[in-house]
């Protein structure tokens, strides 16, 4: 039988970071290891130079039920790689996102083996993209009934959430010396106004009405020196959007009103299922059995999952997760308890599909 706490502390000491890939594999082959010594359907794939494991009840890529989470984490100080337990939390890089509901996934696992027919593909970059586990899909393993996402609050089930890309707005000017600007046509200031000319066709946002586009600038080069006027200047900007059409219109919005090059980067497209699906809506009245002193309802998310991975499936794909908190932060955290609490809302929800 796996023990929770072992299992995500020995996760946790391979330090699987994204760009470590050593590191994420040697993960992934404990999590293998692990799960074929409970007698699960356990498959390898190699996805370039990534090891992704797929593990099931029965044998076959198609099961009912897919479930996913990932087994890599982003970078953390040495510390927080040695796990702490404290009040019934376990404490250390990854713990809620997403080695605790890793662990969890692997205990529904082991517990429906040859009873229920479900799968589980365990993510190796899910925080760089998410890139294997659309190979994974594009390999035939999917789900026949509805696929479940671990990696999101613990008391909602979300049926939503936005699409994502990044865009380069590039400015050319003519570079010159900063003691003779009339000489130079400054490639920052062509920047800075066109994007500002952007900026003010985007309203703002608020944290209680937060389910329309948004954008923010995120990164900005421009010059090498401080006596030197560039000639050009490049900044990244980072869109959120909620339809599939936004992200050309988008594209074409800020070539017009910038009047700069736009490089844009390839978009993850928003996810939406039907909350009135009859797996989802299971679902939800399974976590209000598990917890009737919540209000549990559904939620869209203005973040994104390996769930866009799913989107193509035909099937309802809905995003939970265990509880826990200060995920990439340095108390990060998952609470013990609702992992268990967890493995069996899912045993019993399955069960009953």
């Amino acid at each position: 039988m796996l023990d929770t706490v072992e299992l995500i502390s020995a996760l946790m000491a391979c330090r699987p970071e994204s760009a470590a890939i050593e590191r994420v594999n040697q993960a992934q082959d404990l999590m293998h290891e692990r799960l074929i010594a409970e007698g699960l359907y356990c498959s390898m794939e190699l996805v370039g130079e990534r090891k992704v494991l797929f593990a099931a009840t029965k044998p076959g890529k198609c099961q009912d039920v897919l479930l996913n989470a990932h087994l890599d984490v982003v970078p953390a100080e040495d510390a927080l790689y040695t796990p702490r337990v404290e009040d019934g939390n376990l404490y250390g890089r990854g713990a809620v996102d997403c080695l605790g509901n890793a662990v969890c996934i692997a205990k529904v696992l082991c517990a429906l083996k040859d009873r229920a027919s479900v799968g589980a593909i365990f993510t190796a970059d899910e925080e760089i993209g998410g890139a294997t586990t659309a190979a994974m899909v594009g390999k035939g393993y999917v789900a026949g009934k509805v696929a479940l996402v671990l990696d999101s609050g613990a008391f909602s089930l979300t049926i939503a959430q936005k699409g994502t890309f990044a865009l380069r707005l590039r400015a050319h000017g003519r570079a010159g010396h900063s003691s003779r600007p009339w000489d130079s046509d400054n490639a920052i200031d062509k920047l800075i106004d066109g994007y500002l000319r952007l900026r003010q066709a985007w309203p703002a946002v608020s944290k209680e009405d937060n389910w329309h586009n948004t954008m923010a600038a995120c990164k900005i080069n421009a010059g090498q020196v401080n006596n030197q006027i560039p000639g050009e200047a490049e900044m990244t900007i980072n869109f959120r959007f909620i339809a599939d059409a936004d992200y050309e219109a988008i594209i074409a919005q800020v070539r017009e009103l910038t009047g700069l090059e736009v490089v844009p980067g390839r978009p993850s497209m928003p996810l939406y299922s039907d909350e009135n699906s009859p797996a989802l809506q299971a679902l939800l009245a399974a976590m209000r059995r598990a917890f009737p002193e919540r209000q549990i309802g559904v939620s869209k998310m203005c973040g994104a999952t390996d769930a866009r991975h799913m989107k193509n499936m035909g099937v309802p794909v809905g995003i939970i997760g265990v509880r826990g908190g200060g995920a990439h932060g340095a108390n990060e955290f998952v609470d013990l308890a609702n992992i268990e609490q967890y493995v069996q809302l899912l045993v019993d929800y399955i069960s009953g599909l």
